[in-house]
């Protein structure tokens, strides 16, 4: 296999972890990092023995850099998605994406024509539950899905931990920093066609009115199927659940848990979101520990052990679809813009909704 070699921006938890992974993965190699907090990116190098690069400029033009794995903050990705295509290095993009659907498109227009490969980091879509549910539905096993339901939500004590995750104008605010669930309702019910959010801030002292913590979105699909999502860090009874309703039966994600549960005209059957036990009861103790707090990940830890697995499952189609290995039907979406474009035009859609107070259509 040929050798890739890769540089890393962004050497917080996210990024210091992908940078491991390529050390290790075969035909991978992590070259060069740069970025993070404090000396993040000096520790990082010194750990994988590779550069530590002076600037984001600096790593993309390196002629022994063949990716680029962009972990930066999101209101960064788009320069450096850009930059990185400009100089011809293939890109794997962490979520969100972008924090406008026009950023979103110029990034996608910037790599298709530098013909270099960009994959959304939609990591959801590597779990084996996941994964299994798509192949359930795809059988007509719960019939055709007509509404479905997600809540991400928690309590926050206090401002602590990453300092730029509370600053809605970096983050985007919780549809775009936890954009998963909304990608994966949008998997199983198509793109929204129309989206009502409603959004207050329960509590001041923890965020301003600009960046409410709690949210209530509905969208309407365009085959007339329903979804609704609740998001935010003002819930003292902290929720983390994707329920897909169908014609014939229905699908729960129940992420405390770390179990899906299927019900079919056949019966009902249960099987974990990761699909190996000790990476389900990770997350299970995880979810146990935080005791309904929204927890923010440090630079100087590592994701948890449910995490690292389908990491570097991306890590592994990354590099297969670089050295000319075919898409998966699949995973598609991951390159092709779609999952990414219609997951930001969707959030950005229910921002301006809460903006006007009124349902506002989601650009095609």
């Amino acid at each position: 296999m040929t050798l890739l070699r890769f540089g890393v921006i962004g050497c917080g938890n996210f990024g210091g972890e992908l940078a491991r992974i390529l050390n290790e993965l075969e035909g991978t190699r992590t070259v060069a990092v740069v970025g993070g907090a404090d000396d993040s990116a000096k520790l990082l190098s010194e750990e994988l023995h590779c550069e530590t690069a002076a600037s984001v400029e600096e790593l993309v033009v390196r002629d022994d850099v063949d990716a680029v794995i962009v972990a930066s903050p999101n209101h960064l990705h788009k320069q450096h998605v850009i930059l990185a295509a400009q100089h011809g290095k293939h890109v794997f993009c962490e979520k969100p994406i972008a924090l406008s659907l026009a950023d979103c498109e110029e990034m996608i227009e910037a790599c298709r024509k530098a013909s270099v490969h960009m994959m959304a980091g939609h990591i959801l879509h590597f779990l084996s539950g996941v994964q299994q549910v798509k192949r359930l539905i795809a059988a007509g096993e719960i019939g055709k899905p007509i509404v479905a339901h997600a809540e991400r939500t928690g309590w926050q004590d206090k401002q602590s931990g990453s300092g730029w995750k509370h600053d809605q104008a970096l983050t985007g605010g919780y549809l775009f920093h936890y954009i998963h669930e909304l990608d994966l309702v949008q998997t199983f019910l198509g793109p929204s066609a129309s989206v009502l959010l409603a959004g207050s801030c329960v509590d001041p002292a923890l965020n301003a009115s600009s960046n409410p913590d709690h949210l209530l979105l509905t969208m309407e699909f365009s085959n007339g199927t329903l979804g609704t999502m609740q998001y935010g860090s003002g819930f003292r009874w902290g929720e983390h659940f994707v329920k897909i309703n169908g014609t014939e039966g229905a699908v729960l994600f129940d992420f405390k848990q770390s179990e899906i549960v299927v019900k079919t005209k056949n019966g009902i059957d249960t099987f974990g979101i990761n699909g190996q036990p000790d990476e389900d009861e990770d997350r299970v103790n995880g979810y146990r520990q935080m005791e309904g707090k929204i927890v923010y990940t440090s630079p100087t830890t590592r994701p948890p052990l449910f995490l690292r697995q389908p990491m570097r499952l991306e890590m592994t189609f990354f590099r297969d679809v670089i050295v000319g290995k075919p898409v998966d039907p699949e995973y598609v979406m991951l390159f092709d813009g779609t999952a990414a474009r219609s997951s930001i035009a969707a959030a950005e859609a229910a921002m301006d909704s809460l903006k006007e107070q009124s349902w506002l259509r989601v650009k095609p």
